[in-house]
């Protein structure tokens, strides 16, 4: 059970709290449900069961919200759908399995941390460099080679950012 622990965090109790959060767009809150993720967020294939791998695999967590009508709602807060856009562009680019992205991406978590962690600054940023981001010259693969996925974990989130139109979306008139 520890594991299932460190993957769930119960965020939202309030089944209330829950309901009046998800009114505003997914870019103000930061925060998205799994329907967003697979049809608005994330520009490659992705589905439910990726998700759960992915979280099994500890690579991404979820936050849990209570429904009002009992249950309960994954939902994914910007940071963890940065991460797995990095995972599928590293997959589709390499046409390697999930878990060998996830294990290489682990090998060195600060490419991804300094990526994520910084992804505000490209709020307003037009284009997407995926494809501009080239392997070492050295011929190493890609999966083993830092300097791509540094690269393109930086390219993803610049690509995530400048696609999702943050800069587009308003304040509800109320904070303003």
């Amino acid at each position: 059970m520890p594991a299932f622990a460190e993957r769930t965090d119960f965020t939202l109790r309030d089944p209330g709290a829950l309901g009046a959060l998800l009114v505003y767009d997914w870019r103000l809150r930061k925060l998205l449900t799994d329907d967003e993720v697979i049809t608005e967020a994330v520009d490659r294939p992705v589905s439910t069961g990726v998700l759960r791998h992915l979280q099994r695999l500890g690579f991404i967590k979820a936050v849990h919200g209570v429904r009002p009508h009992g249950g309960r709602m994954r939902l994914w807060p910007i940071v963890e759908v940065l991460k797995l856009q990095i995972v599928l562009d590293l997959r589709h680019l390499t046409g390697a399995r999930l878990s060998a992205c996830v294990d290489a991406l682990n090998l060195d978590p600060t490419a991804i941390e300094l990526a994520v962690d910084d992804w505000e600054r490209h709020v307003g940023a037009t284009g997407d460099e995926r494809s501009a981001v080239s392997r070492s010259s050295a011929g190493a693969h890609p999966l083993a080679d830092q300097a791509f996925i540094t690269g393109l974990a930086a390219a993803s989130v610049q690509a995530f950012i400048s696609r999702s139109g943050f800069d587009t979306v308003s304040e509800p008139a109320f904070l303003l």
